[in-house]
């Protein structure tokens, strides 16, 4: 048939299964921004011991009740979103994770003894074998500051986490019950953004006797925090982006070949991408920030602010 065959979708639908731009545009937004956030210093770097600023050690290990494992193969820290990223234009560089501590033994990442992986984005280190839960299990991390998510990919964002930060809470220490006793799946601890792209979406012509357009597609940035300041702050840098272009890196050519930077564990593969290394190598279309709108601010309660942000994306589907 000829390629114009007006039976058929149009031509940016290849396959049903396809990543497009609603899509394209979220997942985009979630790694511009993580990385973004490293670049200016919004994450900690965890050694062994260190402690939170009401007491407690962050490097300590809690075992997980988790149901799809036996007791004592999971373990997490307080703060989950360890940083897999290196390379950052920052004046100090995130903590490359290297192995665990147990019972004040190190044991590297492969090591045969501890057999062990990471999974970066809930804050685990899952062991081949249980190791006992009454051991002293930390690690040497990173965590980050500001958490993000895309809306579809986190069902349970309503589900959040106060005091993420308050190691010295006794009920860091509990297993089986307490805040961090939830899945990782099922917590969003604060500060965090939620990226959502929202029905509505206009078009402009590109030029006269092109089938091009300008799609104009809006995106809400759903801001929570514990404080005022935190709120203010997110709010203010997501809604600065206003004529800043960026340009986007295709999720189905890396798909095809399989270059996402974490595994299906969620731990880093080998010679993991960096986004500007995505956006570089597997680069799809430039989308500018036509507009930005502060669209709500408010403070429920005195432990819980929210703020949100409505911003149109500007990219030519050609």
């Amino acid at each position: 048939m000829a390629s114009n065959d007006y039976t058929r979708l149009n031509k940016h639908v290849t396959h049903i299964g396809q990543t497009l731009l609603m899509s394209q545009i979220e997942s985009n937004l979630k790694t511009y921004i993580d990385w973004g956030l490293l670049e200016v210093g919004s994450f900690f770097n965890i050694e062994r011991p260190t402690s939170g600023a009401y007491g407690g050690n962050y490097a300590t290990l809690k075992p997980v009740d988790d149901p799809s494992y036996n007791d004592g193969q999971v373990w997490r820290s307080a703060r989950k979103d360890w940083v897999w990223e290196t390379g950052i234009s920052y004046s100090s560089q995130p903590i490359d994770i290297s192995g665990v501590y147990i019972g004040g033994n190190f044991y590297g990442t492969g090591d045969a003894t501890y057999g062990h992986h990471y999974n970066y984005p809930l804050g685990t280190v899952v062991f081949d074998n249980s190791v006992p839960v009454t051991s002293t299990v930390e690690m040497e991390y990173s965590y980050r500051q500001v958490q993000t998510y895309v809306a579809d990919q986190a069902p349970w964002w309503d589900e959040l986490q106060y005091d993420s930060f308050r190691v010295d809470d006794p009920t860091f220490d509990q297993a089986g019950s307490g805040n961090w006793q939830i899945l990782a799946n099922n917590r969003v601890q604060m500060p965090a953004i939620i990226i959502e792209a929202v029905p509505r979406r206009t078009f402009k012509p590109y030029q006269q006797g092109s089938v091009s357009h300008f799609v104009y597609q809006d995106v809400l940035f759903h801001v929570l925090a514990e404080d005022r300041w935190w709120r203010n702050q997110l709010v203010d840098i997501i809604s600065f982006e206003k004529d800043r272009t960026i340009w986007l890196y295709d999720n189905n050519l890396i798909a095809n070949v399989t270059g996402y930077p974490l595994d299906y564990r969620g731990m880093r593969v080998s010679d993991a991408l960096m986004y500007p290394d995505l956006v570089e190598s597997y680069r799809y279309k430039m989308a500018r920030f036509y507009n930005s709108v502060v669209t709500e601010m408010e403070s429920p309660t005195p432990r819980l602010h929210r703020g949100t942000i409505r911003a149109t994306l500007e990219v030519v589907m050609a």
